[in-house]
């Protein structure tokens, strides 16, 4: 997962019109929301190597990777917050280093019951992995999970070896936001001005 955190450093070179993820903050007040074709815009800007196309987004909502929460609705659709992304980017962001959503199907439901404290904090919100089981870690909070560490040292003691991850999910949000405010204020030129 080296890899991936280095590619998301990478990114904060296209940071434009938007310098840090503070101003991406304050862009992005709680209010605003997005139609699934502006979310597929973020995620195609967040993940330039994945081809994505609308219809994904109903299998995501589907298999509950995806949980729109906006108050709008945008062609009978219910509008994403920037919190209903994280989920999202996660499950891209695992499947980029091979790690399928079959894998972690308690994933999603993790990651957006803790994107506020992960948004607020950022870079550190560590997200693990061994097997089936996941961990989440908030620097000054709880550990949310099923137990990755614990199964991780449980395993090397009996001698099965799985597959352990680690994903810095905090920079992940940060760049998210970013990219999502980005994102924004290329297709709405007049709210940027607001």
């Amino acid at each position: 997962m080296d890899n991936l955190d280095g590619e998301l450093g990478e990114k904060q070179s296209l940071l434009g019109r938007i310098p840090d993820k503070s101003q991406a903050r304050l862009y992005l007040r709680d209010e605003v929301e997005f139609s699934a074709s502006e979310v597929r815009v973020v995620m195609q800007k967040l993940f330039p190597h994945r081809k994505l196309v609308l219809s994904q987004f109903t299998f995501f909502i589907q298999v509950g990777i995806a949980r729109p929460s906006g108050k709008s609705f945008r062609r009978g659709r219910r509008c994403y917050r920037l919190e209903d992304l994280l989920p999202i980017a996660t499950v891209l962001a695992l499947k980029e280093e091979g790690i399928p959503f079959k894998n972690v199907p308690e994933l999603p439901e993790l990651v957006h019951n803790a994107a506020a404290k992960v948004f607020s904090i950022g870079s550190g919100c560590r997200l693990s992995g061994h097997g089936s089981k996941i961990d989440l870690i908030v620097p000054g909070a709880e550990r949310f999970g099923t137990g990755a560490l614990d199964s991780l040292l449980s395993a090397s003691n009996s001698g099965l070896q799985q597959m352990f991850w680690s994903l810095d999910i905090g920079l992940l949000a940060e760049q998210l936001q970013v990219t999502a405010a980005q994102a924004l204020m290329e297709s709405k030129p007049k709210f940027a001005a607001a």
